[in-house]
C-alpha cells in the first residue's frame, strides 16, 4: 500500500468521523423525500424524461428503489 492510499484512506475514515450523526427527524423527512420525488418521477411523461436526459427505464428503476436507500 502506498503513503498516498494510506493518507487517502484516513482521511476519508476522518471525514466519517467528523460527520455529524443524522437524527430519527431527519431520517424521516430524508426517507419521505426519496419517496415522494421517486414517485412523481415514475409520474412523469416521456418528454420531460427526455428533457432530463433520464430514460423511461432508469426512471422506473430509481422509483423501485426503497424509499430507505440513498
Amino acid at each position: 500500500m502506498s503513503a498516498l492510499s494510506i493518507f487517502r484512506t484516513r482521511a476519508n475514515v476522518s471525514a466519517l468521523a467528523n460527520t455529524p450523526k443524522e437524527s430519527w427527524i431527519q431520517r424521516l423527512n430524508r426517507w419521505y423525500a426519496n419517496y415522494r420525488t421517486r414517485q412523481q418521477l415514475a409520474r412523469l411523461p416521456d418528454f420531460m424524461l427526455k428533457d432530463i436526459g433520464v430514460s423511461r427505464i432508469d426512471a422506473e428503476h430509481e422509483a423501485s428503489k426503497a424509499f430507505w436507500k440513498d
